[in-house]
């Protein structure tokens, strides 16, 4: 598709009912280089081919894998040198190393070491005899340490408030525009470590005649439990089928409820004692969950609010709502945006995330539309059947990947269907002061 240069301040709408195999994806923080439009193909999302190669190959967020190779070299730098620095017993020479308890022959039989010789100490299971079984420890705790960054990213991403803040300071310079891409990012890294660092620390248990550790550690038994609800965490979220299969709100309260569940099995994976040589967990799942907690009540307690008179227009294709938002509403986020609204008269314990567009003639009021294609808003479609008020709660707004607009002055905005509306703000916002392009590709001319 071709889309010629006009003037500066000049806005063009592309619109197109003809669906296409071969589509071209321009994101808005792309912008044009010498009058040259720079396109990109389309994003390969298939998670069959998402593996580890791929992800340190990619150069998307590079300041996070640097983060994940700087604590693998630490974890390796603590674990592989002479014992009291390292785990590796003094009296072994290059070549020979292992690791065993230097001060109790019978804890190394059982796979554990008592540091110090403390026999009321904690038993780590970190025993490894043989070259294979260093190796399977080098690769479980290299697995460990790399999930550090994606751990505290997959909650500081959820946390809404602090973003909405972050994005107002120089700060925001540094950080990505569209944060749940990376949390699914970090979560699909996670899905997969989590197996590497299982699979690894069994395989060297195994081997050692200790695979009872398993069910009668305290690492063990964690280590399961996270494992159980990593698999109910992440695959609701990733496997195609099962989302078709299951609601919205069934994987929401799984994904929710069952990190909750993963991140306090960490937390008494392994005990502080293990500082510096390990023992992370207590540190920073605790502060991940107390922060992700107080952020999603400061949201709850201060950013959400009930409009008594919210105006709903039916469609044959949806509803539309239109919000009369208070001044500190407005204040939070002058254009655009998102929001979740709960219609109390449908569900009380549902609340779905809609993209804000601004009133055309009323900048004051906000408005959402919702397309009649899930279970949760046919059912709102089938309440309403024609123009009323109605009272509607709404929490936000919170900052779009489309805010990234303001910092190009020829931007082109994609969007397929009900996907205009976060474009619609973005119009608004610039079309005095920018040239905007937009590409609008709808199913049938009826639909626009």
């Amino acid at each position: 598709m071709y889309i010629s240069h006009a003037q500066p301040h000049h806005f063009d709408v592309i619109a197109s009912s003809e669906p296409t195999s071969d589509t071209v994806e321009v994101s808005p923080s792309k912008s044009f280089e010498d009058d040259n439009l720079v396109m990109h193909p389309p994003k390969q999302r298939s998670h069959r081919s998402w593996c580890f190669r791929q992800y340190y190959k990619s150069t998307r967020y590079k300041g996070l894998k640097m983060a994940q190779v700087l604590c693998a070299l630490y974890i390796l730098s603590m674990t592989f040198r002479y014992y009291p620095n390292g785990l590796i017993d003094p009296s072994a020479s290059f070549g020979q190393w292992r690791i065993v308890d230097v001060w109790n022959a019978e804890n190394t039989e059982a796979g554990v070491i008592q540091l110090e010789g403390d026999p009321l100490g904690p038993k780590r299971a970190v025993v490894a005899k043989e070259r294979i079984s260093l190796i399977c420890l080098a690769i479980s705790r290299i697995s460990a340490f790399t999930m550090y960054p994606c751990i505290f990213l997959v909650f500081m991403t959820k946390c809404k408030a602090t973003i909405n803040f972050l994005m107002t300071t120089p700060l925001s310079l540094y950080m990505v525009h569209d944060q749940h891409e990376l949390h699914s990012f970090c979560g699909k890294f996670l899905a997969i470590d989590v197996w590497v660092h299982t699979l690894f620390h069994c395989l060297r248990w195994g081997l050692q005649g200790n695979i009872d550790l398993l069910w009668t550690h305290i690492a063990g038994i964690t280590g399961l439990i996270a494992l159980f609800a990593c698999v109910l965490i992440c695959l609701p979220m990733m496997v195609q089928r099962l989302m078709r299969l299951m609601s919205y709100e069934v994987r929401k309260f799984l994904h929710i409820s069952f990190f909750y569940i993963f991140a306090l099995a960490m937390i008494f994976h392994n005990e502080t004692s293990a500082w510096p040589n390990g023992g992370y967990n207590q540190v920073i799942l605790g502060f991940c969950i107390i922060f992700y907690t107080l952020d999603a009540a400061y949201v709850m307690l201060f950013m959400t609010e009930m409009i008594e008179t919210t105006v709903f227009n039916v469609l044959p294709s949806g509803v539309q709502m239109t919000l009369a938002v208070s001044d500190n509403f407005q204040k939070a986020y002058a254009q655009g945006g998102y929001g979740y609204v709960c219609l109390p008269w449908v569900s009380k314990n549902q609340w779905h995330a809609f993209s804000l567009f601004e009133h055309p003639s009323n900048p004051n009021l906000r408005q959402v539309f919702m397309l009649n294609v899930g279970n949760w808003t046919k059912e709102v479609h089938a309440q309403l059947q024609r123009n009323t008020v109605r009272p509607a709660w709404i929490q936000g707004p919170f900052v779009s990947p489309y805010n990234n607009a303001l910092a190009f002055d020829n931007t082109i905005c994609v969007a397929t269907g009900i996907g205009i509306t976060p474009a619609l703000s973005v119009i608004r916002a610039h079309r005095e002061s920018r040239r905007i392009n937009l590409i609008w590709a709808c199913r049938d001319v009826a639909s626009k």
